[in-house]
């Protein structure tokens, strides 16, 4: 009779916490497909959406290049496979590629994080730290009091082409991981394959990637054959396909060297807002240095100087001046550096000393709150960039 009594609470654990998981990544969904059909169809809500759908058209009618497609074409084959509208087709892709990346990141957490509870109480906490890593947001301080601009957000919702990147550039990384740990060439040929699609969702990444790489090949040792026959494939066919995108992209155009030229005007005081950026990782670093003796924690706060690197020096000249272009390798550096140092913290929780702990455990619930915050005025329709903290006026 126990036994059956456990049975049938192991099985009411079981659907319950699948209930939990379903109803929760339909509520995401709907969320993102309110954001997403608001941003199409909804005048005032700022996106980059529209404008990507008017260049996707122009694309397939012979009108233009684009130098990286993936959204563009997932878009067109949506509209082709339910024979719908390009712009309902855009608000369906846009929401499925936003649902993944929370599936993706939400299987990543169970598979790092074991937790001895009962399958109704992982479920709820697998999905709360899930939830935590989509919806931080920046730290702000009086003074300092909007969101957006001049720091950036990890989470960026009105971009859907670095929507499109951050799957192929999570998983870049993750095999990647797994080839140097393995030295397998399976993980070899995935990380290959996965970065090498992320050119065509976005180059911001690659970027920031390669030259991270070469790094930490070099002074981590990691000089076997396989290791820097990967990194020469890897880079030259890289460097080609960036070659082409880059002549058929600035033709009207130039890259302009242009230092704090566009960054200074939305920030009167870069230092802090990089640090309010990117406080929690920077706070858990200090606390935790041990975790920069890791290729993966040296892989990605290299990314991140890249990517400070790129925003600060460099410019599109012309009518795109102050569109930051080249901030996008630092958001989805910054993106990917929360996650997994998100997903460190929870790994090392009880291991980390008390006082630690606690610092690092307020921090993060101020920073979620201030990202939910975020978010809940996005879905308002609030222009993105300008969303502030009102309270510290």
């Amino acid at each position: 009779m126990a036994y059956e009594r456990k049975s049938k609470l192991y099985i009411n654990n079981s659907n319950f916490s699948k209930k939990l998981e379903f109803f929760t990544f339909l509520l995401l969904f709907l969320l993102f497909y309110f954001l997403n059909y608001q941003q199409v169809f909804t005048d005032h809500y700022e996106s980059d959406t529209i404008e990507h759908i008017e260049i996707l058209k122009q694309y397939f009618s012979g009108e233009r290049f684009i130098p990286h497609p993936l959204w563009h074409y997932g878009t067109y084959i949506t509209s082709f496979i339910l024979n719908i509208s390009i712009q309902l087709a855009a608000v369906i892709f846009s929401t499925t590629l936003m649902t993944i990346w929370s599936l993706l990141i939400y299987y990543f957490i169970k598979q790092k994080i074991v937790l001895n509870q009962t399958k109704t109480i992982n479920s709820f906490l697998y999905l709360s730290f899930m939830l935590c890593t989509i919806f931080i947001g920046p730290l702000v301080i009086p003074g300092e009091y909007i969101i957006y601009l001049g720091k950036g957000v990890p989470t960026v919702w009105h971009n859907i082409t670095l929507w499109m990147l951050k799957p192929f550039a999570f998983l870049t990384i993750y095999f990647l991981t797994s080839a140097l740990n393995n030295n397998s060439t399976k993980y070899y040929i995935y990380t290959f394959i996965f970065a090498i699609i992320s050119l065509f969702a976005k180059p911001s990444f690659i970027i920031i990637f390669l030259p991270s790489l070469f790094i930490i090949l070099i002074t981590n040792k990691y000089y076997n054959k396989k290791n820097l026959l990967f990194f020469i494939i890897l880079s030259l066919t890289s460097i080609l396909i960036l070659l082409y995108q880059l002549v058929n992209t600035f033709s009207n155009s130039e890259i302009i060297f242009d230092f704090l030229g566009v960054w200074s005007r939305h920030s009167s005081n870069i230092p802090l807002s990089i640090f309010l950026a990117l406080a929690f990782p920077i706070i858990f670093t200090f606390l935790n240095k041990i975790v920069l003796e890791e290729p993966i924690f040296q892989l990605l706060w290299l990314q991140i100087f890249f990517g400070i690197v790129l925003y600060a020096c460099f410019a599109q000249e012309g009518e795109q001046y102050t569109h930051a272009n080249f901030s996008w390798s630092y958001l989805i550096a910054m993106n990917l550096l929360y996650l997994f140092t998100i997903v460190r913290f929870i790994q090392n929780y009880y291991i980390i000393p008390l006082y630690k702990r606690n610092i690092l455990t307020l921090l993060l619930v101020i920073q979620v709150a201030i990202g939910c915050y975020y978010f809940f005025r996005v879905l308002q329709g609030q222009n993105p960039l300008y969303i502030s903290i009102l309270f510290l006026r």
